[in-house]
């Protein structure tokens, strides 16, 4: 662990020199709900095929908070997992598709709206979001197959996947921590276990 991050939960990139700069603001890594399969494996297909460059940097996921604005510390993660520990897991449900043109992209909607919401609220108090940039736009919850494409090819992959794109329901009984390497691909460094 490098001497500037030693009491930080994980390593994080040393050189971020080659990010745009809209992900430089992920370099502390970020929450999010990972589904498990099948809907990780059928999401991750399409993100694959229709969005190669966001496939390259995150598989299937959902996002509930802003990116961290510091390195994570062993204190902030015992307050992430008692913070997790009191919200009791539920079933979410995946599809149909939507788009929130004029911004592009492709979805899938995630319900139930306010179980995420409550989860995310019992998250965003935590120490560790302190002075974090506020989300631009309202949250609402979905799981992204294509986002660095036009407005057209938005309207053509509604069209394309309308009867393909997958539907059902998991349990989310977990949130996880993921960090970008120097190459901006993320992996779990850790896994905060809801309802213990």
């Amino acid at each position: 662990m490098a001497a500037a991050h030693e009491d930080a939960v994980t390593h994080y990139a040393a050189d971020t020199s080659g990010w745009e700069d809209w992900q430089k603001g992920y370099r502390f890594g970020v929450l999010l709900v990972l589904p498990p399969d099948p809907p990780r494996s059928q999401v991750d297909a399409l993100r694959a095929r229709h969005d190669r460059r966001s496939h390259a940097f995150c598989g299937a996921h959902v996002s509930l908070r802003v990116p961290l604005p510091r390195p994570v510390t062993p204190a902030h993660w015992a307050e992430l997992e008692a913070m997790a520990s009191g919200v009791a897991p539920f079933t979410a449900r995946y599809g149909p598709l939507r788009h929130y043109l004029p911004h592009p992209g492709v979805c899938l909607r995630i319900e139930p709206q306010a179980e995420l919401d409550h989860l995310r609220a019992a998250l965003k108090s935590a120490s560790c979001f302190a002075g974090a940039t506020p989300r631009t736009h309202p949250f609402s919850a979905h799981m992204t197959l294509a986002e660095f494409v036009s407005a057209d090819e938005t309207q053509r992959l509604m069209r394309e996947l309308a009867g393909a794109a997958p539907r059902g329901s998991s349990l989310c009984d977990a949130v996880s921590y993921v960090v970008p390497d120097a190459g901006f691909r993320f992996t779990q460094r850790g896994r905060l276990q809801l309802g213990l």
